[in-house]
């Protein structure tokens, strides 16, 4: 993915702020939060494709 803000024919402090939101949301797992939402199953095998780092 390119970000760029046409206006400014370049890079700005929104995309850097988009870039980093972007991945908080790509990167998150929601089983590392302990909330109601269990995330992944690590030890079911239709899952194995899936890897946390």
């Amino acid at each position: 993915m390119r970000l760029m803000t046409h206006t400014a024919k370049g890079i700005t402090d929104k995309d850097f702020q988009l870039a980093r939101k972007i991945e908080e949301v790509v990167q998150w797992q929601p089983g590392a939060e302990g909330g109601a939402l269990e995330g992944t199953p690590r030890d079911d095998l239709r899952f194995s494709y899936v890897k946390y780092d």
